[in-house]
């Protein structure tokens, strides 16, 4: 299995720049991807990041959906 890469929120704003408050705003409207803590530390796949930049807001909005209705059902 491939190791994932994973960006600090700085790393995230140099491919998505947008500001930190909006990133979390989208994150809360589920249009972008989660971020992930580890040992109090925030850190995004950068594959899912990648996603958001090729496939855009509306797209990782509808997997983040899917993925909510799935955890409900289980």
């Amino acid at each position: 299995m491939k190791e994932e890469k994973l960006l600090r929120l700085k790393d995230v704003k140099e491919f998505v720049p947008i500001s930190t408050a909006s990133i979390y705003s989208k994150m809360k409207e589920l249009k972008f991807p989660s971020v992930y803590k580890f040992g109090g530390s925030a850190f995004w796949r950068w594959s899912e990041i990648q996603e958001y930049i090729e496939k855009g807001e509306d797209y990782v909005h509808q997997k983040l959906l899917k993925q909510k209705e799935l955890e409900k059902v289980s």
